[in-house]
């Protein structure tokens, strides 16, 4: 929400002053200001509210696509309606004209781009504008794309870095770079995907990333002299629970106020943290005491603590049984807990070294990852029993699913296990495919190996992204290969851990698409949408109006760039300035006064980068001086989010370092 900056509030304040001391003095400079003022504000009333949502339809060979895009309340709950700067929900819903079914099972893709002309655009154009997306070129790309994911990763130097892997641009695809106060070892998301949860073992604490606006918001302590380690989000997304190892106790975090609830007794060791379905109740295993903690996720109170096996410390959920599984690391046996009388109630022997244990997709089938021996074995949870155990790569440490295998990260290999989930259920027997995921195993850095995930499904259900951190790469791999489909370079930086967060239209109710976006500026905007089974094209369009707070710029129209150094040539190693004009197009003035001038400097394809705030140095020229560390062909863009100017809009500049 854009306010009134404080010098016109001082000139409404001073304005309103003097017509009540001195009286309606006509042509008087502070009353011309009132006058001025109130008209503004009586254009603003007089105008009417944008809407809060807008609905069209279409149909096709028997299919009606319902769409619909709606307002969310802002952070004061209040509807400004369809304007820029506001939340969104965009909504595709899809039935049988005929029978009014809903057709489920699709996979939709979207964007809202602005229109380039007067007319909507007709079936034909429409295919265009979709053929263009689906390229994913840097320079076409949506204002919105509706099937959108990123990669997150939590690096050795204390950052988070952004990387879009869908965008076809070979100089880089990091978008964000968040620094860190202090290292972190585990994270969560929370269930709407707009906050990230770190936990900052050395300072105490868990930080808070805004995953929209790509910014460290709040960092939350968690008590004195604790080690905050592994972090879990409940299902129902109320609570993150965080485990403080150096304490015989877990954290509550409040996910609505980002402020911690509580601070729960448990017992000592460390601490991982399993949920019932319902969120009605946390576990938390507790390794030096040899038992899991129950609580009550309402009052936040302990309900019992659990004797079970030596050392326990992986812990899952099966949603098949409704039964709680805690493995022993230095124990032999599984323990199952029944969260209706908080008592194990059956043990499954296994053989000590158990480090992991997941279940599938239906919550029926759990994988537990014995590092000593580097096997899995796969749990029944109809039966409670072991059906089957395979050798895998070695030292097995992690357990991913998609929708039809199980994937195995071993620290001792440069490869994966990849299980088919079908073949060893219904056999029983388990034949593993080993997979190259990189050229040197976790245990080339083991300082660097951490408890976090490193292996991420990707959203088309088909491949994962696998994290390498003594490669510092990411590895694609799509199921049905025998090597990765290609890499993502990390920039330098050594992963400790992988996330995926998806922003693309999924299915909320049966036949209904949706996705949150934030509406970034106002205009005419078409919503092509596409769906490749049945085959389905059509462009809706939606109208953003103006934020209610005041008139957005039109700053790229506005805003001419030029870079003063083209035929300039620099040595590595020495200082070099680089200088950016930047104008008006129309009148060619000086555009002075920009505070937020960001120059990216990178060495194709991505080897080398550096992110600069320039600094104004008169006559609408902005400046750095930076250093190049090599000699090279290196490229320069600029980009001003107060000016709407994004890296895409400027032509790069290439720079020759001798």
């Amino acid at each position: 929400m854009i306010s009134f900056s404080s010098s016109v509030m001082l000139s409404l304040t001073l304005g309103f002053g003097a017509a009540s001391v001195a009286g309606a003095q006509i042509g008087g400079p502070k009353d011309i200001k009132s006058k001025e003022i109130k008209s503004e504000e009586a254009k603003r009333e007089a105008a009417p509210a944008a809407p809060a949502s807008v609905s069209q339809q279409f149909e096709k060979e028997g299919i009606v696509v319902d769409f619909s895009i709606k307002a969310t309340p802002g952070e004061d709950g209040k509807q400004q309606g369809l304007v820029a700067g506001a939340d969104a929900v965009v909504q595709f819903s899809l039935k049988d004209k005929r029978t009014g079914q809903p057709i489920t099972g699709l996979h939709p893709n979207g964007w809202i781009s602005a229109r380039k002309s007067e007319r909507a655009p007709n079936e034909a154009e429409c295919r265009d504008h979709i053929r263009t997306f689906l390229g994913g070129l840097l320079s076409v790309r949506a204002d919105i794309d509706l099937n959108s994911y990123v990669l997150v990763t939590l690096n050795h130097d204390n950052t988070v870095t952004f990387i879009n892997p869908q965008v076809s641009f070979n100089i880089t695809k990091l978008e964000s770079i968040i620094p860190l106060p202090g290292a972190g070892a585990d994270w969560a998301l929370s269930k709407d995907r707009n906050f990230l949860y770190l936990t900052l073992p050395e300072l105490s604490s868990v930080a808070v990333i805004d995953t929209v606006t790509r910014k460290l918001v709040a960092t939350i302590p968690v008590g004195e002299k604790v080690k905050p380690m592994r972090i879990a989000l409940q299902p129902d997304g109320r609570y993150v629970w965080v485990g403080l190892d150096s304490s015989a106790m877990v954290a509550v975090i409040d996910a609505e106020t980002n402020k911690l609830a509580a601070t729960v007794p448990a017992g000592a060791g460390l601490h991982t943290m399993a949920f019932t379905a319902d969120s009605r109740f946390a576990y938390v295993t507790n390794s030096a005491a040899d038992t899991v903690t129950a609580i009550d996720t309402k009052s936040l109170t302990k309900v019992a603590d659990i004797a079970v096996g030596r050392t326990p410390v992986p812990i899952a959920f099966s949603s098949a049984s409704d039964l709680i599984y805690v493995a022993a690391l230095n124990g032999d046996a599984v323990s199952v807990i029944d969260p209706a009388q908080q008592k194990v109630i059956k043990t499954i022997h296994t053989k000590r070294g158990i480090v992991a244990l997941r279940f599938g997709p239906d919550g029926r089938y759990g994988f537990a990852a014995n590092q000593v021996d580097s096997t899995v074995s796969v749990i029944d949870a109809a039966t409670n029993t072991i059906i089957g155990a395979t050798g895998v790569v070695k030292g097995p440490d992690q357990v991913t699913f998609t929708s039809r295998y199980a994937y195995i990260r071993g620290t001792g290999s440069e490869k994966f296990s990849l299980i088919e989930l079908s073949e060893a259920m219904k056999k029983g027997s388990i034949a593993p495919v080993e997979i190259q995921a990189g050229r040197q195993p976790a245990s080339a850095l083991p300082q660097e190996i951490g408890v976090a995930d490193m292996i991420q499904p990707t959203p088309e259900g088909n491949g994962v992204i696998i994290a390498n951190t003594p490669d510092q790469m990411l590895y694609y791999y799509v199921e049905g290969m025998m090597a990765p489909m290609g890499t993502f370079q990390n920039y330098k930086r050594k992963p400790h851990a992988l996330m995926l967060i998806d922003r693309s239209l999924s299915e909320t109710a049966p036949g209904v698409y949706t996705t949150p976006v934030k509406l970034k500026q106002a205009g005419l905007f078409d919503v092509p949408m596409m769906i490749d089974q049945p085959r389905i094209v059509n462009c809706f369009e939606v109208k953003i109006a103006e934020s209610p707070d005041g008139e957005k710029r039109k700053a790229v129209a506005s805003t001419a760039v030029e870079a003063e150094f083209k035929q300039d040539r620099f040595k590595s190693g020495e200082p070099a300035t680089l200088k950016f004009r930047i104008t008006d197009p129309v009148t060619k003035q000086a555009q002075t006064g920009i505070k937020d001038v960001e120059i990216l400097i990178f060495e194709p394809p991505g080897i080398w980068q550096k992110r600069v705030w320039a600094k104004e140095a008169g006559d609408g020229v902005y400046e750095i001086t930076e250093a190049f560390p090599r000699a090279g062909l290196y490229n320069v863009m600029v980009r001003s989010a107060s000016r709407g100017l994004t890296f895409s809009d400027v032509p790069l500049t290439k720079v020759i370092v001798e």
